[in-house]
């Protein structure tokens, strides 16, 4: 659905006099483009929400951008108030493994965003940077949908790293960096990673250190398998976790699979250059 900018100057206008209190005639260039900028958010807000069907088609030209940007306005209050209960549902269990990035980000930051987001002027701005590195892209996103979808990836990620002992999450973090706390990275990567390479080795999923001939072992899985045959590889490997441990759960799945590419790369460089150690708690 695409309008004309005359269709959308009126709702513009609205806006502007909500703003100003109707107190002003004239805002800023600055102020009309962020409000403009805020209808089409709102506009695409609507497009997206598979609830509203062809509610629009039988309307009038001029009703239907009004009309499109106030249910696209409902549909962003009811997507921070879905996100708002699903970071409460979260944030009393919530466990940062001594991350100052993913406690900042998650504990402070988001909690933060409630306070000050502004759907009616501004519902593009999520205010936040996000710095705790999520595996799925959100920061194509703008707005409440950037921060719902990084609730959404913190939800899965403590689910998958709730399941398994602290200790053993913390001994990953730190064989990977003894600074890891201070580090900007993303936890549950590098925890999957870790299980993936004891799978691959026939190793227990523990705190103790490869032997000799599980490193072998690990090394030869890879060696035989190309890039992309290590990928489809990894992507049954994450299916039987998941099978065994979370209940089949397919979007934490999905999530967790998101790594896979980059990991593949690294490891088999990674045994081609004699330093597994180096993504690896070997």
């Amino acid at each position: 659905m695409s309008f004309e900018t005359e269709e959308l100057m009126p709702i513009v206008a609205e806006l502007a006099d909500k703003y100003t209190g109707k107190e002003s005639t004239s805002i800023t260039y600055e102020k009309a483009r962020q409000l403009m900028e805020a209808v089409l958010y709102c506009i695409h807000e609507y497009e997206g929400d598979g609830e509203k069907g062809q509610e629009l088609l039988s309307m009038d030209g001029k009703s239907v951008a009004k009309r499109a940007y106030s249910l696209g306005y409902e549909a962003v209050q009811k997507k921070v108030k879905e996100t708002q209960i699903l970071y409460n549902k979260i944030i009393p269990d919530f466990k940062y493994y001594e991350n100052r990035c993913y406690y900042d980000t998650f504990a402070k930051g988001i909690s933060s965003f409630f306070l000050y987001y502004d759907p009616r002027f501004q519902p593009q701005n999520h205010i936040l940077t996000l710095d705790y590195p999520v595996l799925y892209p959100v920061y194509t996103l703008q707005g409440i949908d950037a921060i719902s979808a990084f609730v959404k990836c913190v939800s899965l990620e403590q689910v998958f790293l709730g399941k398994l002992p602290d200790e053993y999450v913390l001994h990953v973090l730190r064989a990977y960096s003894p600074d890891q706390g201070e580090l900007i990275i993303n936890l549950a990567g590098i925890v999957l990673r870790n299980i993936l390479g004891c799978l691959m080795a026939g190793k227990r999923v523990n705190t103790q250190r490869y032997t000799p001939w599980e490193l072998e072992r690990l090394i030869n899985y890879v060696n035989r398998n190309n890039t992309v045959s290590l990928e489809q590889e990894m992507k049954g490997l994450v299916d039987e976790l998941l099978q065994s441990g979370y209940d089949g759960l397919e979007e934490l799945g999905d999530y967790l699979k998101t790594d896979l590419h980059d990991f593949c790369y690294e490891l088999r460089n990674a045994v081609k250059n004699q330093c597994v150690n180096s993504i690896l708690a070997i």
